[in-house]
C-alpha cells in the first residue's frame, strides 16, 4: 500500500490523501478493472507521438509529426510557454492567442540544482532559434502561479536572457491568484492574464 501511495503521489496535483484514496479504491475494485487499468497504463503510449514543433505528446491518427495546432498557420511573432499538453487546449478555448507553443512536459521542483533534469533547454532553445528567423517578438512564461511555477520561471528567465539577451520575456498578469492552476481558470481570467501579461 505504501509504495502504491508513493506512485500516485507523484501525479501533478495529487497530495497523500488522495494517493491513499486511490489505493483504498484499487484494493475494493474487482480484478477485471485493475486489469483493464493495467492494460490501458500498458499501452497508453503505443500511439503517441511528440510535436516536432511545440514538443505536445497527440495520438497520431493521421501519421504526421506535427500536432492539430502546430499544423495550422499560426502567427510567429509571440511563443507561449506552457508545462502541460493539455494547457494548450484550456489557452485555444479563450481564442485570444494565436501565437506559436512549447510544453516542457513539467516543472522544475523548488529549490532543485539539476534543471536540465526536467527541461529539454536544447529542444527549447532550438524552437525560439527557428521562431527567430520567422520574426519572433516575445517569448511569454505562462506557467502554474505556484512555488514549482514561480521557481521554473525563474530558472526559464536566467538561461534564456543568457543564451537570447536581445529577447523580449514577459510573464502573465497575475490575474491567475498565487497557488492557482492554469488547468482551473475560467477562459475570462485568461484573457485578462494574457492582455496584462509584464
Amino acid at each position: 500500500m505504501e509504495e502504491l501511495t508513493e506512485l500516485f503521489k507523484k501525479f501533478p496535483g495529487i497530495g497523500p490523501r488522495q494517493a491513499k484514496r486511490f489505493v483504498s479504491f484499487l484494493m475494493h475494485t474487482n480484478n477485471s478493472y485493475r486489469q483493464e487499468l493495467i492494460t490501458g497504463i500498458t499501452h497508453v503510449n503505443d500511439k503517441v507521438v511528440t510535436c516536432i514543433d511545440c514538443n505536445r505528446k497527440f495520438i497520431n491518427y493521421k501519421n504526421t509529426d506535427k500536432c492539430s495546432v502546430c499544423i495550422k498557420t499560426r502567427d510567429n511573432k509571440n511563443l507561449l510557454i506552457l508545462a502541460y499538453d493539455n494547457d494548450i487546449e484550456i489557452f485555444e478555448r479563450t481564442m485570444a492567442y494565436n501565437g506559436q507553443y512549447f510544453i516542457l512536459g513539467k516543472y522544475i521542483p523548488l529549490f532543485s540544482e539539476k534543471a536540465h533534469e526536467y527541461i529539454d533547454f536544447d529542444k527549447l532553445y532550438k524552437r525560439i532559434e527557428n521562431l527567430n528567423t520567422k520574426g519572433l517578438e516575445e517569448i511569454i512564461l505562462a506557467l502554474n502561479a505556484t512555488s514549482d511555477g514561480d521557481y521554473t520561471i525563474k530558472i526559464l528567465k536566467e538561461n534564456l536572457m543568457r543564451k537570447f539577451p536581445s529577447s523580449k520575456i514577459s510573464l502573465l498578469g497575475r490575474g491567475i491568484s498565487t497557488g492557482s492552476e492554469i488547468e482551473y481558470a475560467d477562459q475570462e481570467t485568461l484573457r485578462e492574464a494574457l492582455k496584462f501579461r509584464r
